[in-house]
């Protein structure tokens, strides 16, 4: 019966291949199972020996020694090194024992055992009886078709022999099993020619030049498996050749090495998929916008994932939806319109419900969420959905769609949350970005317009930043002071004060209130009054910035308001003492006129004595008028 689609035969499930081959051996074969138990006895073994394969089967190692194989043995100290090779699964080749047969003849026998390592049969042991009594006799050697019989039984797939023209000799039946094909279709068409082959023409006209020049056979074969797929089978043959240098056979071997090309397919995928992470961690650092950066996210997962479909769907949790930011394989005008209901509702929602990765195998029997319409309209069956997840919750879903029935696997979960991961701070970072330029535009602008001078320093760059009302204060333009130093504007009474802070500022403390004399660019002083705050930068401070006030005009007040209070106090005194100084003698002069004998002279006297009187009296008003103006001055300052 042949597949329909295929056109090859179809190899129905039968007993064991590889026990079938065994029985048509000559040697005596015991196989061994993974846990060391009988698993097979040949043929050639029950007959040799006289054990059955029923009492045996299932046996372990050492009951099947000790029980039957010691009896026969007629070396000393044989079994036990045959029985512990067997249990620690030690290869031996052509140990060499006498053993008594089942027909009463003691024979010579060379024993080999190894591990079996191809599929299926990986971890099985194989464990061989060779008659060798005809060689150690002087006996004629066996043929060479038996030796690469018993040799390719051994290998998965076996050996071939063919003879000088191509004709198939020999051909491992396990061989002939998975190519559908037997021993005498291989002789009558040619083995390579009727076989099943994945690109048979270049197959065929390679053994052909093998053929007319004589060189080695090495090629790989791409045969159909029964169970689906391709096995890859390593073809290697050589010619054997005469004493004369004639062709007389041709001999090799067929072995399977699926497992293996899968293994380096697999290793070449995951390394694709590592550097194309790597490519997209560049093309983030690099600053790329976030539409940018998505695509190439979306682009790389549907390449080196192998699916028709990816996308990016950004969360918006007051509606509970998504909308589509970027897409492979959907149609591009749904790009920022279209919107996927979040919840249950969608393979989406249920992935932020889940928080983790959702792998949909066959999305038509999905019980666990509906599909969208979305995934439903592109007749998508598998996919994987991983969360982008951003600092202050979910941004949103990367998902990767087929509309093949496929089983991801956990290698390709975690490449698509690779993904997901450089997609998640690229997007955060660039809008980190965009509000610290904003802030600092907005920053830029209060410093355009404010009346104080608002400026940067570094320690090791000088001045990077200076609000234009530095040129009102200090004369200079903002470009002026660009790299330069703060302290080569600093006069040299205000030196002490300004070191002082700056001391304060390297233990990473504020500085209020300093006031500071600057040289303006006409040289004279202005006083300014700064408040300085550290920049630190991983734990070190590396610059200040500051915000100055001119306090010229302030500080010229206090200086007059001082000189007015001083001019107060002197006057004050003055008062005093000139009061007392008239007083005492205008009293003397006062007594003199009460002594007097002319009232008219004496009478003049008191009169004028009564004028210098009032006059001081208005001094002694005047005197307690300036102590009320001290006293209400000195309150107004202190308020």
């Amino acid at each position: 019966m042949r597949n329909p689609d295929s056109g090859f035969p179809i190899c129905r499930p039968r007993r064991p291949t590889v026990y079938r081959c065994f029985d048509e051996l000559d040697d005596a074969i015991i196989v061994l199972d993974r846990d060391n138990t009988v698993a097979r006895l040949n043929r050639s073994f029950r007959e040799t020996f006289g054990i059955g394969d029923d009492a045996a089967h299932g046996m372990k190692t050492g009951d099947l020694v000790v029980r039957y194989l010691t009896p026969l043995i007629r070396e000393e100290g044989f079994a036990e090194r045959m029985l512990e090779a067997l249990r620690c699964r030690r290869e031996v080749a052509h140990a060499a024992c006498r053993m008594r047969t089942s027909a009463g003849e003691v024979r010579r026998f060379s024993f080999s055992c190894r591990v079996m390592t191809g599929e299926p049969y990986t971890g099985m042991v194989l464990a061989r009886f060779r008659d060798v009594t005809p060689e150690c006799d002087g006996a004629a050697p066996i043929r060479p078709g038996s030796v690469y019989t018993s040799i390719g039984e051994l290998i998965p797939y076996g050996t071939w022999t063919c003879g000088p023209d191509g004709a198939a000799l020999y051909i491992s039946p396990s061989f002939l099993d998975l190519v559908g094909r037997t021993i005498e279709d291989c002789r009558r068409q040619g083995w390579v020619e009727c076989i099943p082959l994945k690109d048979a023409a270049a197959a065929r006209a390679e053994w052909r030049r093998c053929l007319d020049t004589g060189c080695q056979w090495d090629r790989e074969l791409e045969i159909p498996d029964p169970g689906g797929g391709y096995r890859t089978i390593l073809s290697r043959g050589a010619p054997v050749r005469d004493g004369g240098g004639q062709i007389v056979l041709w001999a090799g071997i067929n072995l399977d090495i699926t497992a293996r090309r899968q293994a380096e397919r697999l290793t070449a995928v995951r390394a694709a998929q590592q550097a194309a992470i790597a490519d997209l961690g560049q093309c983030a650092l690099a600053g790329a916008e976030p539409p940018e950066l998505m695509n190439a996210v979306v682009r790389a997962v549907a390449e080196h994932l192998g699916v028709e479909y990816a996308k990016v769907l950004r969360y918006l949790p007051e509606e509970d939806l998504f909308i589509l930011e970027a897409a492979v394989g959907f149609n591009s005008a749904l790009v920022g319109t279209e919107r996927v209901e979040g919840g249950t509702d969608s393979q989406a929602g249920y992935t932020l419900l889940s928080h983790e990765p959702v792998i949909v195998e066959d999305l038509r029997a999905e019980k666990r969420f509906r599909g969208p319409a979305l995934l439903r309209d592109e007749g998508i069956t598998s996919g994987i959905s991983v969360i982008i997840q951003g600092e202050r919750g979910p941004y949103g879903v990367l998902g990767a769609h087929t509309r093949t029935l496929r089983r991801f696997t956990r290698d390709d979960i975690n490449f698509v949350q690779a993904a997901a991961n450089v997609l998640a701070p690229g997007i955060e970072r660039k809008a980190a970005e965009e509000a610290l330029s904003k802030s600092e535009e907005k920053f830029r602008e209060i410093a355009q317009r404010s009346f104080d001078m608002i400026y940067t320093c570094y320690h090791d760059s000088g001045i990077t930043y200076m609000s234009p009302a530095v040129t009102r204060i200090l004369g200079h333009t903002p470009a002026e002071l660009i790299a330069r130093k703060c302290r080569d504007y600093v006069s040299p009474l205000s030196l002490a004060a300004w070191k002082a802070a700056q001391k304060k500022l390297a233990r990473g403390e504020p500085v209020e209130g300093l006031e500071v004399e600057f040289r303006r660019k006409d040289g004279s002083v202005a006083v300014v009054e700064l408040n300085e705050s550290p920049i630190i930068e991983h734990g070190k401070v590396v610059g200040v910035q500051a915000a100055g006030r001119d306090i010229t005009e302030r500080k010229q007040d206090e200086q007059l308001r001082q000189q007015a209070f001083e001019q107060i106090e002197r006057n004050i005194e003055q008062f005093a003492v000139l009061g007392d100084h008239i007083r005492q003698p205008l009293q003397v002069t006062l007594g003199r006129a009460d002594l007097l004998d002319d009232a008219e002279t004496a009478a003049i006297i008191r009169d004028q004595v009564e004028r210098i009187n009032d006059h001081i009296r208005q001094l002694d008003r005047g005197w307690v008028e300036s102590r009320m103006v001290r006293a209400f001055l000195r309150r107004h300052d202190r308020d």
